[in-house]
C-alpha cells in the first residue's frame, strides 16, 4: 500500500469512526453516559407526532400599539400642566392630538419634538386645536421587526412553561412564525395558550361625573356588560415578576396571584394609598376580569385576579402572564396535528420503501457491473451512515420528505458510480490496461459528477430557504445526501479501486 494510499485510508477510517460513534444514540442509547457528545436523530412531526402551526404576526398593530402609548405617555405629561387632550390613532401610521382648548399647542410641539423625534409633524390641517403626527417609515419598520423577535421569544417562554420537549420555534418569511410541538395533539389547548395578546393592564373605574373631567373608555367585563373606566392606565403587566395558580378560601375558585417586581411594588402601594375607597380594574385584553374595591393601602407587591377561572384557565393565564404579553396579535394561517399511530405508519413506510429501493438498485449494480458493483455497494452502505451520522451531529430533524431524501440520495450515489464505471469501460474498450483505465475513468467523470451535483445542491439550497416544515426537511437530507455522494464516489470508491482491483494482474479487472 502506497503512502498516498493510507493516508486516504486513514481519512475513510475516521469518518466511519466518527460516524459510529455519532449514531450510537440511536442503537445503544439506553448503554450510554449522559455526556455523550451526540444525541439521537431528531424525528419530524410527520414521523413522532405533534401539532404544527403557522402564525402571521399582525406587525402593523405594533406600530398602532406603539402610537397608542406614546399618547398615553403625552397625556400623562400633560394632565401635569393642565392641559386636556385627547388623541386617536388614524391609520397605521399617524397619531392625531386634539386640544380640548385652544391652549397648549405650543407646550404639545415642544414635549413631543423633544421626547419623541420619530414623529413628524404633518402640515397644518387648518384647526388650531388639532396636530397630526406621522411616524417616521425607518422606525415603523424598525417597530415591526422587533414585534416579530419579541413574539418568538414571547411563544418560546409560553411553550416552555407548557412543558413541550424539543419543540421547534423559527421565523418564517417577513412575519411568519413556525410553531412545532412534537407528542403534543390538544391544537385548541395550544392555540388558546400561544396566541393569547396577555395584554394587563390596571385602571381606576370611572366615578360620577368623571367623563366630564377625564377622557374615559368603555370595556366589557367578563361576567357580562360594559363598565367605564379612567383613561389613565396605572400600571400594566410588564411589572409582573411571578404569576401562579392559587385557591381562594372563601369561594374555592382559582385564581391568579402575582408578585409584582419591585417597581411594580411602589406604583401598586402608591396607588392603593392614592385611591382607597375607589374601584380598580384589572383588564386582560381589553376584558374586565374583575373590579375589587381598594380598602387599604396594599404594600409587598402582591395582587390577585379573580374572574370565576377554571383550574386549567387559571393555568394557562399564569403561563402566558409569566411569559409577558405579545407585542401584537397573531393570525393562525394553518394548523395541523398529527397522531403517534400515523407517524409510526409514516416511518414503517418510509423505511420499507427506503430497503426496497436500496435493494434494487444494489441487485441491478452486482449484476451488470460484477465486482465493481460490490465495491459500489460497499461504497453506498458507507454513503448512508455517513449522512445519518451528518444528520446526527448537526442535529437536524428527519420527516417523512427526508426519508424520500435518502432514496433519492440512494439513487443519486448509484448515478455517480455508473458515470465512473462507464468511463472506465470506455478506457478499456480504448485499448487501456486497467490501472490506466481506473485512472482515465476517475478523471473524466470527476467534473461531470461535481457539475452535477453542485447545480442539484443549489437546487437544495433554495428550497431551504423558500420552504417551510417538511419541504426544509426534504432539503437538508439532499443537501447532505450530496455531499456524502460525492466523497463516496469519488474519494472511498478510488480508494477500493486501488486496493482491492489492482492488487492483481494488470489484465484483471472485474467490471
Amino acid at each position: 500500500m502506497t503512502s498516498s494510499q493510507k493516508k486516504r485510508s486513514f481519512v475513510v477510517l475516521t469518518c466511519i469512526l466518527i460516524a459510529f460513534v455519532v449514531l450510537a444514540p440511536n442503537l445503544i442509547k439506553d448503554s450510554l453516559p449522559d455526556s455523550w457528545p451526540s444525541k439521537p436523530i431528531r424525528l419530524g412531526l410527520d414521523l413522532r407526532g405533534g401539532t404544527y402551526l403557522v402564525l402571521e404576526v399582525q406587525t402593523e398593530e405594533a406600530v398602532k400599539s406603539r402610537l397608542r402609548s406614546i399618547a398615553s405617555e403625552l397625556k400623562s405629561a400633560m394632565r401635569k400642566e393642565k392641559i386636556r387632550l385627547k388623541s386617536k390613532v388614524d391609520g397605521t401610521r399617524e397619531l392625531v392630538v386634539r386640544l380640548i382648548r385652544e391652549r397648549g399647542r405650543a407646550e404639545v410641539e415642544e414635549y413631543v419634538r423633544a421626547e419623541f423625534t420619530n414623529l413628524a409633524l404633518v402640515p397644518e390641517s387648518g384647526d388650531p386645536k388639532e396636530l397630526r403626527y406621522r411616524m417616521k417609515d425607518a422606525r415603523a419598520d424598525e417597530i415591526k421587526k422587533t414585534s416579530v423577535e419579541q413574539a418568538i421569544e414571547t411563544i418560546r417562554n409560553r411553550v416552555d412553561g407548557f412543558g413541550v420537549a424539543e419543540p421547534t420555534i423559527q421565523r418564517s418569511q417577513e412575519n411568519r412564525i413556525v410553531v412545532q410541538l412534537p407528542d403534543v395533539t390538544d391544537i385548541e389547548t395550544v392555540k388558546r395558550t400561544i396566541g393569547k395578546l396577555a395584554r394587563l393592564e390596571f385602571r381606576l373605574v370611572a366615578q360620577g361625573g368623571a367623563a366630564e373631567k377625564e377622557e374615559t373608555v368603555k370595556r366589557r367585563q367578563r361576567r357580562g356588560g360594559e363598565i367605564e373606566l379612567e383613561d389613565e392606565v396605572i400600571m400594566t403587566g410588564d411589572v409582573i415578576d411571578r404569576a401562579y395558580v392559587s385557591i381562594n378560601p372563601q369561594s374555592n375558585e382559582a385564581e391568579v396571584a402575582l408578585n409584582l417586581n419591585s417597581i411594580g411594588a411602589r406604583v401598586f402601594e402608591r396607588a392603593t394609598s392614592q385611591y382607597t375607597g375607589r374601584d380598580m380594574a384589572i383588564v386582560l385584553d381589553d376584558v374586565v376580569q374583575s373590579a375589587p374595591r381598594i380598602r387599604e393601602r396594599i404594600a409587598g407587591g402582591h395582587a390577585v385576579i379573580s374572574g370565576g377561572f377554571t383550574a386549567e384557565e387559571a393555568h394557562l393565564l399564569a403561563i402566558v402572564l409569566r411569559a409577558g404579553a405579545l407585542p401584537a396579535p397573531l393570525i393562525f394561517k394553518e394548523e395541523r396535528t398529527v397522531g403517534s399511530t400515523l407517524g409510526a405508519d409514516s416511518i414503517r413506510q418510509g423505511l420499507t420503501s427506503l430497503a426496497l429501493g436500496s435493494f434494487l438498485v444494489l441487485l441491478f449494480t452486482i449484476v451488470y457491473y460484477k465486482k465493481s458493483g460490490v465495491l459500489a455497494v460497499g461504497c453506498l452502505v458507507l454513503n448512508l451512515v455517513f449522512l445519518l451520522g451528518l444528520l446526527a451531529l448537526f442535529q437536524a430533524t428527519l420527516t417523512l420528505p427526508g426519508i424520500a431524501g435518502l432514496v433519492l440520495t440512494v439513487g443519486m450515489a448509484v448515478d455517480a458510480n455508473v458515470i465512473i464505471f462507464e468511463r472506465i469501460r470506455e478506457e478499456i474498450r480504448a485499448g487501456s490496461t486497467p490501472r490506466a483505465a481506473v485512472e482515465g475513468g476517475f478523471l473524466k467523470a470527476h467534473w461531470t459528477i461535481l457539475d452535477a451535483n453542485i447545480t442539484t445542491f443549489l437546487t437544495g439550497v433554495i428550497l431551504y430557504g423558500f420552504g417551510s416544515g417538511p419541504i426544509r426537511g426534504f432539503a437538508v437530507t439532499l443537501c447532505l445526501g450530496i455531499v456524502t455522494s460525492v466523497f463516496t464516489a469519488l474519494f472511498v470508491a478510488k480508494l477500493g479501486f486501488d486496493i482491492l482491483n489492482l492488487r492483481r494482474s494488470d489484465d484483471q479487472l472485474s467490471i
